[in-house]
């Protein structure tokens, strides 16, 4: 079955965008209409159920993202590029077995993942509450505070504005106000303090440095990335 080229560069940025973060797995569920995946360490989630466009098969799983990037990197945009899905039935079932990726003068293959063995969240158990204007230089700032600090975690502080605070192992502190206020989406007391993997936030805030984030309930920070739904779980 040839896929569509909106489909083609659809899986392309679902996998792009998953593996800026270290998200190696991903499953587009055609039957609940999500994308879904985690990274190994699972601190972060790809998880979106809107705007997903509308497969001709139940499900597709992808593993191996880089050796697929690869290999479609050969044969996209050559003269009659197109990839066809093999599709498998299994207990009644159907999802793609392979892509075969093509082009006038070059065919390559790639085994997908049977989706069954990809395990990712099927919903985000948190309720989003708060949204924050994120700035350019505040991200060019937490990129040295990084390397000044030593530090791999990073708080996000809500109340007297929004700061990002980094501690070093002899208790030193980094403070960086970067926002005046965070906008209530939701109940909240408008204080809030959370911790996150500070080079996840790197990855994801250096692709989108004048867009917004948002925090949930119990932490949850959730970011758009390419049109696609990031989720950074909290740090204890």
């Amino acid at each position: 079955m040839k896929l569509t080229s909106d489909l083609i560069e659809f899986i392309e940025n679902v996998v792009k965008t998953g593996q800026s973060v270290n998200i190696e797995n991903v499953i587009i569920d055609a039957e609940s209409g999500a994308v879904r995946g985690i990274d190994e360490d699972r601190t972060v989630v790809l998880f979106q159920d809107t705007d997903v466009p509308e497969f001709p098969v139940n499900s597709i799983g992808l593993n191996r993202v880089g050796i697929f990037l690869n290999r479609l990197e050969i044969v996209k945009g050559r003269e009659g590029f197109d990839v066809d899905a093999e599709i498998v039935t299994i207990d009644g079932s159907e999802y793609v077995k392979a892509l075969h990726m093509k082009s006038a003068d070059t065919k390559i293959g790639y085994r997908c993942a049977n989706p069954e063995s990809i395990k990712a969240p099927k919903q985000i158990n948190d309720t989003i509450i708060y949204r924050v204007q994120l700035n350019a230089e505040a991200v060019s700032v937490l990129q040295k505070g990084y390397g000044a600090m030593g530090t791999e975690t990073v708080a996000v502080i809500g109340g007297d504005g929004v700061a990002f605070e980094l501690e070093d192992i002899n208790e030193d502190i980094m403070r960086h106000v970067f926002a005046v206020e965070s906008i209530q989406l939701g109940e909240g007391t408008g204080s809030f303090t959370h911790k996150y993997p500070i080079k996840t936030l790197l990855a994801l805030f250096k692709q989108n440095p004048d867009g917004v984030f948002e925090i949930g309930e119990k932490g949850i920070l959730r970011i758009a990335v390419n049109g696609l739904n990031i989720y950074v779980l909290p740090q204890v």
